[in-house]
């Protein structure tokens, strides 16, 4: 083989790989190509964001821990009142299904509507403690394990991400800026919750890290 076929043989091989390469960059997960051909990586979700996830996790959590949350997702067989979240009156306890035990049931003094006057019973649609069965306790979780708790669909009610969102803005849970007079509504708007809770989701459901 004369000299110069040699090295425009060489040539096309060396192309013939380059083009190669390209072709395999291409087509691997995460690789795109830069508006000047360059290869760059981009997420598998391109609208997942961990820390902007985790962040709006953390920005509703004043919501979570406070005690018109509180009080019904705390530890123990029962609710809680006020704002000091001693244990509720009357001896109440959570029941088999969440809506009170024995002869006192949930109904018979909240109805779905707040009663008037002050420090009345308060009321909302369906109103009701978890079950025993997934009591969603978080008192005394870290930011990290209450994320965790509420995503995990074995004690969530088998909610995905997205109707953990609408179950967030449901009537029950949107009582708790309306909670009747004599009673501190919690300290954020509710439609800054909702754009919180929709930009965790939306985000990827980041939870903070655990300590």
């Amino acid at each position: 083989m004369r000299q110069a076929d040699a090295i425009l043989a060489i040539g096309f091989l060396a192309l013939l790989c380059l083009c190669l390469s390209n072709l395999r960059a291409l087509a691997s997960p995460g690789i795109a190509r830069g508006k000047h051909g360059e290869s760059v990586m981009v997420p598998e979700n391109p609208a997942a964001d961990a820390g902007i996830s985790a962040a709006a996790f953390t920005s509703m959590l004043p919501v979570l821990r406070h005690p018109r949350c509180m009080n019904c997702h705390s530890s123990g067989d029962f609710p809680r009142q006020g704002d000091d979240r001693h244990p509720h009156s009357m001896r109440i306890r959570r029941g088999p299904d969440g809506t009170g035990g024995n002869a006192v049931k949930c109904s018979t003094c909240h109805q779905d509507h707040n009663l008037a006057g002050p420090h009345m019973p308060p009321g909302a649609p369906g109103w009701h403690l978890p079950s025993p069965q997934e009591p969603m306790i978080w008192e005394g979780l870290t930011d990290g394990q209450l994320c965790a708790l509420i995503l995990d669909p074995k004690q969530n009610g088998n909610r995905s991400p997205a109707q953990i969102a609408e179950h967030m803005q449901t009537p029950l849970v949107r009582w708790a800026w309306n909670p009747g007079e004599g009673r501190a509504p919690v300290p954020m708007p509710v439609e800054q919750f909702r754009t919180e809770t929709e930009l965790w989701i939306s985000k990827g459901a980041a939870c903070p890290r655990q300590p």
